[in-house]
């Protein structure tokens, strides 16, 4: 029986659906999931001959069938996603296209949308040369508040550009950043070797927390973590202006054109035509909620596209995420309830604000209502 029957499934996957080649998927093997057993590039070659598993000729397909594919998507994304995006958000369901096929059928399904993009669209240089030597490096994490009613927080692998996560709440928040965004990374992922965030108290937490790993091991000299971190030469984090933080920074515009301003217009207009009262504490309560939920749809509808589209001059993020990873994976009981964190922080004299709610919940003091909704949920 071959070292390789029980990833079957997931090797399918990679060469079927996401187009890895042989020495791709060996190298996720390896670094990914520490496998080094029959994970030869040979190996995976002569594994996927005796399950038939090979990469899908999208080739074949007729303009029609690629045209009714990308039409599909275009329903879905609307005139903000480009070719680049368009074509990632079809890796990301199972299609494998081509730039150039997606390109010819965007022009011919939506040249207006394609027009829109061109006039509106400018690329901006980087003005300074930016540098991560692995998927590992360098952990961004950044805060974006251009909904008045929600907070959204972002963190992103430096050296790929691969979304590792993302967290959505009322107000700005340590605790919920903590738990949302920087531990489930490092629980999925493995520890980074910094963290890179703006000048502020938002993510104080999160940094105190990377240092307090390194406390509660009891190791207090930086040589000492070198096995649990790849590279313990770097400082644990670094805090740095928002502009000089490129690689967080510049995805707020992809989330922005697509997520927030639609609907940031939609409740300015409700507002001016008293729809709805943000004064009324129970109604920004609600839209609040609702504002979110419709935020975290386009989240989860844009943060796969981002990861499986292709930007110019590196990559695909997921691919160069998975083979070129350098982590420590730590077992969970080093990352600790937000709770717990922030009561040892607030020991040491530090400051922070518990979770809440934007306005007040019209369901807090009926009983009897929320039993009726929690009935009608499950």
């Amino acid at each position: 029986m071959s070292a390789l029957e029980d990833y079957e499934d997931s090797i399918r996957n990679m060469i079927e659906q996401q187009g890895y080649t042989c020495a791709e998927v060996s190298s996720t093997l390896k670094t990914s999931l520490n496998i080094t057993k029959g994970s030869s590039q040979s190996s995976i070659y002569k594994f996927c001959l005796d399950k038939n598993i090979h990469k899908y000729n999208y080739g074949r397909m007729s303009k029609s069938e690629i045209k009714n594919i990308t039409t599909s998507a275009v329903q879905v994304t609307g005139p903000t996603y480009g070719r680049k995006l368009v074509t990632g958000f079809l890796r990301s369901k199972g299609y494998n296209l081509g730039e150039r096929s997606v390109r010819t059928s965007l022009l011919d399904i939506s040249p207006f949308y394609v027009a829109q993009r061109r006039a509106v669209v400018e690329r901006n240089t980087n003005p300074s040369a930016y540098y991560a030597e692995y998927a590992g490096h360098k952990l961004h994490m950044d805060q974006n508040e251009k909904q008045n009613l929600e907070s959204e927080v972002l963190a992103s692998d430096g050296f790929s550009g691969k979304i590792t996560a993302y967290a959505l709440m009322p107000f700005k928040n340590n605790l919920l950043k903590y738990d949302n965004v920087y531990k489930s990374t490092c629980l999925k992922y493995g520890l980074f070797d910094q963290i890179r965030v703006d000048f502020g108290k938002e993510f104080y937490l999160c940094l105190y927390k990377d240092l307090y790993t390194i406390q509660i091991l009891g190791l207090y000299h930086q040589e000492n973590v070198k096995q649990y971190r790849t590279n313990t030469n770097r400082p644990e984090y670094i805090q740095t202006m928002s502009r000089q933080n490129h690689a967080a920074e510049r995805k707020w515009v992809e989330v922005n054109s697509r997520i927030n301003y639609p609907l940031k217009c939609v409740l300015r207009k409700m507002s001016d035509d008293f729809e709805i009262d943000m004064n009324d504490p129970v109604t920004k309560f609600c839209v609040s909620q609702l504002t979110m939920q419709c935020c975290n749809i386009g989240f989860q509808q844009l943060i796969p596209s981002w990861n499986a589209h292709s930007i110019p001059g590196k990559g695909i993020p997921d691919r160069l995420f998975a083979s070129n990873l350098h982590t420590q994976r730590l077992p969970c009981i080093f990352f600790p309830p937000s709770e717990v964190v922030a009561e040892q922080y607030m020991q040491d004299g530090g400051r922070l604000t518990m979770p809440g709610p934007c306005g007040i919940d019209p369901l807090e003091c009926d009983q009897a209502l929320k039993e009726r909704v929690k009935f009608s949920q499950t």
